[in-house]
């Protein structure tokens, strides 16, 4: 079986000669097990691979869904709270983790003695 250069393991990244050797072992190995079938072309092989960005999309992505479906249910993304204190309010001190879920669940809930129109610091 053709082994594959990855990025970020053994060979590190990979040069051009070496990915010109790994998609010639791919073609090598495609033909001798699948000889009716197409191989991928190139720039498949390389997106597919060799690690390209895609991954790294497919990450945020998953995080994004992830941030995204909590909110949905009322639970609030503290590193984002953090990023955005840091970013747009740096003179500010964030509040600590138990003080901004309790800010939170305040303002989705209520109390009877809470000011009206009181929100969620993020």
């Amino acid at each position: 079986m053709p082994e594959l250069i990855i990025p970020g393991r053994a060979g590190g990244t990979p040069t051009e000669p070496d990915t010109d050797e790994a998609y010639a072992r791919y073609l090598a190995g495609h033909a001798a097990r699948h000889e009716p079938g197409l191989p991928m072309s190139r720039g498949a092989f390389e997106r597919y691979s060799l690690g390209a960005d895609w991954l790294g999309g497919l990450k945020d992505a998953a995080k994004k869904l992830v941030q995204t479906c909590r909110l949905m249910v009322g639970i609030h993304d503290y590193e984002y709270y953090l990023a955005h204190m840091q970013a747009r309010h740096p003179d500010a001190v964030p509040l600590s983790r138990e003080a901004f879920y309790r800010h939170c669940l305040e303002a989705r809930f209520p109390g009877a003695d809470a000011p009206a129109g009181a929100r969620c610091p993020c």
